[in-house]
């Protein structure tokens, strides 16, 4: 750091002060002792005259270093009140000279410094209200101090939330979103809302900002990016399956002109290997082509009044997990069979997250509306990216997966009018939830 050439100390100044009147008293002594026999009433004339002038020399150094000293302390309180404008006037060559130099750096360093955070915040803020995310900061007192203008349309219908509680800005959602929400839960969730069904990521995050707890939701709305992503995987599915046919059906029509040629030869016994191969690149074909077309062969739900109790027994005999809490006595309303084959990809895959198996869990509660299940282990959980795509057909991070499994069980979920949402749980592991609607009145109850 630069400093100004020192040319007169503090120390310096009220050395030559007191080098002067001592000089002083002593030219005065002489001077008075000449006119005056005696030595003592001439000591007596000299030393005030010496002892006025000090003082006169000191108050006028202290004056000037007091001016200078509460120049510093104003400056620092602007400094204090983030007013980093101020700079103080730099003539002298001493110490507190010297301090000043050093202030009038720092408080430029500091307005430079602010001058480009509030370039960055300005261009971060444009980034963030032009942004497809729902971006909300809620203080301690539960209150929102910031938020985007794509959170003001899913929170408010568009209108300010700014200030508000956030229970107050959370009041126009639908009831599904607003609970997900109100509960700071963390997932993947599909709402239904007036407009139809929604798909909604949402993440929350906890910091200390100022000495103060701060939480910031991130709320995706994911259904326009999951109606795109699909159209691009099923593009990906066409070239692929394109890809198997024609790999399938060049050496089927080889092997058919191959066979041609051996029976106008009349070479009848080589026409079995012929038909051989063809028999197995068809089977093999038949395989891989079934494998995708069972998503696309779903049938409509056959749905009929189901004892929970009998299809929790029929499921334990398939997959090892437990079962917490009570069987509700009142009936499911769906077709067994298929809800069976969505809470059994979501055990096997719950099997496969690395869980212990005791750690496995089916829950099953009722309301008015709905029958909830849910699946809970403690494996590895979801990543945030894995999570947003986890629905998605043909989507997978197996190395043999072929990413049927989830969206075939939302396929399912959907067909019955419910939902089915997936988050991580606090501790590790994962939650898949499934909510079924329960029979409405006047439902057949034949089984």
């Amino acid at each position: 750091m630069n400093t100004i050439n020192r040319k007169f100390s503090l120390e310096g100044k009220l050395s030559a002060i007191v080098a002067l009147s001592v000089t002083l008293g002593l030219c005065i002594l002489v001077l008075f002792s000449i006119f005056i026999d005696e030595l003592l009433v001439a000591l007596l004339i000299a030393l005030p005259i010496s002892l006025v002038i000090s003082i006169w020399l000191v108050r006028k150094l202290a004056q000037d270093h007091n001016i200078k000293i509460a120049a510093i302390h104003n400056g620092m309180l602007n400094l204090m009140d983030n007013d980093f404008s101020v700079s103080i006037a730099n003539t002298g060559r001493d110490e507190l000279n010297e301090i000043i130099a050093i202030f009038n750096q720092l408080s430029e360093k500091l307005r430079n410094e602010r001058q480009h955070v509030y370039q960055r915040e300005l261009l971060l803020d444009m980034v963030i209200q032009h942004s497809n995310m729902g971006v909300v900061l809620i203080d301690q007192e539960d209150r929102v101090i910031y938020s985007n203008g794509f959170a003001k349309d899913i929170l408010n219908a568009g209108k300010p939330i700014n200030g508000l509680y956030f229970s107050d800005a959370i009041k126009l959602t639908s009831d599904l979103l607003r609970e997900i929400i109100s509960q700071r839960k963390e997932g993947l969730f599909r709402v239904r809302e007036s407009s139809g069904d929604e798909l909604y990521h949402i993440t929350t995050g906890r910091f200390i900002l100022n000495a103060r707890k701060h939480e910031v939701l991130l709320i995706k709305r994911m259904t326009f990016e999951l109606h795109r992503q699909e159209a691009v995987i099923w593009k990906k599915v066409i070239r692929t399956i394109t890809h198997e046919l024609n790999n399938s059906l060049a050496p089927i029509s080889s092997m058919a002109h191959s066979g041609q040629l051996l029976v106008e030869q009349e070479k009848y016994n080589q026409l079995s290997v012929v038909f051989e191969t063809i028999g197995e690149r068809a089977q093999h074909l038949k395989h891989f082509i079934d494998g995708y077309a069972r998503i696309a062969k779903l049938p409509m739900p056959e749905k009929k009044i189901v004892d929970w109790s009998e299809f929790i027994k029929k499921l334990s005999v398939a997959l090892e997990f437990s079962f917490d809490g009570n069987v509700p006595v009142s009936p499911g309303y769906f077709d067994p069979v298929q809800i069976q084959q969505v809470i059994t990809n979501l055990l096997k895959n719950a099997h496969e997250s690395g869980s212990a198996a005791d750690q496995i869990c089916l829950t099953l509660e009722q309301n008015s509306q709905y029958s909830v299940l849910k699946v809970l282990d403690r494996g590895t959980g979801m990543s945030a990216n894995i999570m947003e795509n986890a629905l998605l057909p043909f989507y997978t991070t197996k190395q043999s997966g072929s990413g049927i499994g989830l969206s075939l069980c939302r396929e399912i979920v959907d067909a019955h009018g419910g939902y089915i949402s997936l988050e991580n749980r606090k501790g590790g592991g994962l939650c898949v939830k499934i909510l079924l609607p329960n029979a409405p009145e006047g439902a057949p109850t034949t089984r």
